[in-house]
């Protein structure tokens, strides 16, 4: 049982030096997937026109997953997803701004994939989908996604809501009409027409 004094964090990690923390970084990634995903997007996400392929690659080899994770590997999963979510909605939506809304999307997506594979008992994995519809209406208000596109691609999602992905995107919008009214008003005009 490792002793509580010889803790290791950041700052004692940075005794090592870089060279040396990259020899034993990439030991580990080696060996565990997930780090391998996390570390090449992070090595993309320096330049903008790869970090997107990058993060559609990051989504596309979690979605071919076939491993049934047991309660310790979904602690893992769900840091993995929130990582993936927060490199949507934070520098791929600086340096891409247009395209997060899509990448948000397909990131939910996963959901269907993540769901088939736990038995859901990290609670952790539904709260960060439900972050993600949050992120999923700012990153459309802040690219422009026409209120009328937008309005189709929620009533599909909601349509196909089988474990409950999409459960917090109408709370969401309404969350939105503080910082975006005119938006939100449309939005809404639109669903209610259509639902």
């Amino acid at each position: 049982m490792p002793n509580p004094e010889d803790r290791i964090d950041a700052k004692v990690l940075a005794t090592l030096g870089p060279e040396r923390l990259a020899i034993l970084l990439a030991e580990v990634a080696e060996t565990h997937p997930r780090m391998w995903r996390r570390l090449r997007f992070e090595l993309a996400a320096p330049r903008s026109d790869t970090m997107v392929a990058a993060m559609r690659e990051w989504i596309s080899e979690l979605s071919a997953e076939t491993s049934f994770p047991d309660q310790e590997h979904i602690s893992e999963l769900s840091r993995e997803l929130d990582a993936m979510r927060v490199a949507i909605a934070s520098p791929i939506r600086q340096a891409a701004p247009d395209l997060g809304p899509s990448l948000m999307w397909e990131f939910l997506a996963l959901a269907e994939t993540v769901y088939e594979r736990t038995t859901e008992e990290g609670w952790e994995i539904s709260a960060i989908f439900d972050e993600a519809c949050s992120d999923l209406v700012k990153l459309s208000i802040d690219a422009g996604v026409e209120p009328a596109v937008f309005a189709a691609k929620i009533i599909a999602a909601l349509n196909s809501n089988q474990y409950g992905e999409y459960r917090t995107l109408i709370q969401a919008i309404g969350s939105a009409e503080t910082w975006a009214p005119a938006y939100v008003s449309r939005l809404k005009a639109l669903l209610e027409s259509t639902l």
